[in-house]
């Protein structure tokens, strides 16, 4: 095999592994035939740019330079999705201080059932191509073959702790962009509650629910601001948590 097609074969395999795990858009996966499509096209650009890598004498050492190839991609496009889980999970808890929560789910937030948290998924993405956040991607996608050529993939020695510590960070980035909700429903519960021992007699749970959703919507309105900024420190940093994924050979 000459070393173009197999370099070619090598960054498409790779890159396979970081389209697999594209985010959601609005809750509806992009079908397989155009994840391969694009992949294939993003193979044809980086496989020009990139060092030619060169073919393995047996079959055994193609099979673990493919697999190690994909394994890489499946880290990258984790690291990448990273972002979006933080605000899918931002959504979920928006939601439910709003008092909008559905039943869980396991996948993206689905119009039908979250819609405040699809529609979150939906201004992250819309946000991500807008800043020019799919051409620092893409850059560190390039770049990464530097450090590891086609068809000699290294995972750095800090990538465990920086895929877990990446873990935890969604966690801490939905509380922060949620903590305006969390605020004004906490609030809301005590305002509420010291209403409540004034007036026994009236019904302040109903009221409540109304008065929390009205105040949550009003919020909404106003956090876009807020949420774009979170997002914006995120995808500048995304390409430099992609390249601390790859061990320098």
């Amino acid at each position: 095999m000459p070393d173009y097609p197999y370099t070619w074969m090598m960054v498409f395999l790779r890159g396979m592994g970081v389209v697999l795990l594209m985010p959601d858009f609005a809750g509806y996966t992009p079908p397989v035939m155009l994840r391969i499509g694009f992949t294939a096209c993003l193979a044809t650009i980086v496989a020009s740019v990139v060092p030619l890598g060169h073919v393995p004498a047996d079959l055994w050492s193609l099979g673990f330079a493919s697999g190690g190839e994909v394994l890489l991609g499946l880290a990258l496009g984790f690291v990448c999705r990273l972002a979006f889980a933080g605000v899918d999970f931002a959504g979920r808890l928006m939601s439910s201080e709003v008092g909008l929560s559905a039943a869980p789910e396991f996948h993206g937030p689905d119009l039908s059932s979250a819609p405040l948290a699809s529609l979150l998924s939906a201004l992250a993405v819309v946000l991500f191509f807008l800043v020019g956040g799919h051409l620092s991607v893409i850059g560190a996608f390039a770049r990464s073959f530097a450090f590891a050529p086609a068809g000699h993939p290294a995972i750095s020695h800090g990538a465990t702790e920086l895929v877990v510590t990446g873990t935890g960070h969604v966690i801490e980035l939905g509380v922060r962009i949620a903590s305006p909700f969390i605020a004004m429903n906490f609030l809301v519960t005590l305002a509420f509650s010291a209403l409540g021992r004034t007036l026994p007699r009236m019904q302040v749970y109903i009221i409540s629910l109304s008065a929390r959703s009205l105040i949550g919507l009003a919020l909404v309105a106003g956090a876009g601001t807020l949420i774009a900024r979170h997002l914006f420190v995120e995808f500048q940093v995304m390409p430099f948590r992609l390249l601390e994924l790859v061990a320098v050979r």
